[in-house]
Parts: structure tokens; C-alpha cells; sequence
């Protein structure tokens, strides 16, 4: 991979924003590039955390596995993303599967040769902080929504969040792609495809969106935000 592109592609990682040309340079000389196939595993819960990934293009899978077999998705990570940090700087396990969702091209790092690099850039130390504490709160409200909220609520929040990273104006009439299958979402939601069918089953009846294959249109974003706030139930 030409190193101007690579370059310029890290940047666009919120945990390498604003570093400067040479600490760029120095990002990249350690970088280590990898693709990946549709269904390929990564890393499996319990293997040796020795360093993290950016993912550059395509989709990976966070998730976890319970002991009746059910897969449980704990994070969708989209082109530009970095994944695996804590697991990789606390010197344990990594606490996941990830799996490739489609073709994908992403750089991992030595978690030793990057401690090296952040230990002469304030800038890039900062950078994960701010990454570390977004995780976090995004962990967060994921486990605020399992626990307080109905699957309706989930999937209304889960398209409203959806629609704003698509467009820059959510509307009624505002149309956005399913980023994963519907079983994928399901899991990501705490839920199965059955019940996740028939929530959008109901959502469809009451008028407040549409659905065609992976494109969804709201129609009634005021409901929407509604259901989605627990102020109505679906």
C-alpha cells in the first residue's frame, strides 16, 4: 500500500486526528497491513491481546458467545474505527470474537511498538483518551438501553442514530441502508430475528416506517423519537 494513501486513510481515525507530518511517519512505519474474507475470525475470545486494529474498509463483528450458544453482538465497527485497544494495552485477553462481515482491508499495530510512539506524542496520548472515553460511553448506553428499555425502544433509537450518521437532516421522507443482515442487528439489539421481524412488522402497520429489503424510510419521525424516549410503547 503506497504510504501517502495509508497515510492518508489513518487520518481519518479519530485516534490519529490532528497528529502531526512526522508523527504520521513514524504511525505508519510500524503499520502492518492485513484483508480479510467474508466470515474470517480475526481473533477469538481468550486469544493474547498483543496489539489493536484500524479497520479501513468494510465491516467487523464484535461479539461474544453465551454458554447455550447465542451469539451476542457487542459492536458493529465501520471503516475509519479503531477496535481491540484496551484488550491490546492491558496485557490480557481479548474478551471478544471479531469477525469480517464482507472483504475488508484494515492495519494493525503492536500494542509495544505503539506504547513506544505515544510515550513521544502528547498529541496521539490524548487521542486515545478521548477514543478510550467514547468507547466507553457508547458501552454505556448500549448497557442502559438492554437494561431499561423494550426492544421497540432499542430499534427506534438504533434507526433515529442510524439515519443521522447517513444524513445530515433526519426527516419523514428520510430514506438510509440497514448497515448488517437483519439477524445481525438482532443480536446487536439483545434480541432474536423473530422478534426483530415483528417489531418491524408493527412499525410498518402504525405507519411510522418502511421497509424494503436493506432500505429503510421513516415516516413518522415524531413517533419515532417517541417510542424511542419510552414515552410510548410500540
Amino acid at each position: 500500500m503506497e504510504k501517502s494513501r495509508l497515510i492518508e486513510e489513518l487520518k481519518q481515525a479519530d485516534l490519529f486526528s490532528r497528529l502531526e507530518s512526522n508523527e504520521l511517519d513514524d504511525l505508519v512505519a510500524i503499520a502492518r497491513s492485513r484483508r480479510l474474507d467474508s466470515g474470517d475470525i480475526l481473533f477469538s475470545a481468550g486469544d493474547r491481546a498483543k496489539g489493536f486494529y484500524v479497520l479501513l474498509e468494510g465491516k467487523i463483528k464484535l461479539y461474544k458467545i453465551s454458554p447455550d450458544g447465542k451469539e451476542y453482538i457487542l459492536r458493529m465497527v465501520g471503516g475509519g474505527q479503531t477496535f481491540a485497544e484496551a484488550a491490546a494495552f492491558s496485557g490480557l485477553a481479548y474478551p471478544v470474537f471479531a469477525e469480517s462481515m464482507g472483504q475488508c482491508r484494515l492495519v494493525y499495530f503492536d500494542a509495544g511498538e505503539f506504547r513506544d510512539l505515544i510515550e513521544k506524542s502528547p498529541q496521539l496520548a490524548l487521542n486515545m483518551i478521548a477514543t478510550m472515553a467514547l468507547l466507553l460511553q457508547s458501552l454505556n448506553q448500549k448497557i442502559e438501553d438492554l437494561s431499561l428499555r423494550e426492544v421497540g425502544a432499542r430499534l427506534c433509537r438504533h434507526l433515529l442514530a442510524r439515519a443521522r450518521r447517513q444524513q445530515a437532516e433526519v426527516k419523514d421522507g428520510t430514506t438510509f441502508q440497514l448497515e448488517t443482515t437483519k439477524s445481525a442487528l438482532a443480536a446487536s439489539l439483545g434480541t432474536i430475528s423473530e422478534t426483530l421481524s415483528r417489531t418491524f412488522k408493527k412499525l410498518q402497520q402504525r405507519g411510522i416506517v418502511k421497509v424494503d429489503g436493506s432500505a429503510v424510510t421513516l415516516l413518522d419521525c415524531g413517533q419515532l423519537e417517541e417510542i424511542a424516549d419510552g414515552d410510548i410503547k410500540l
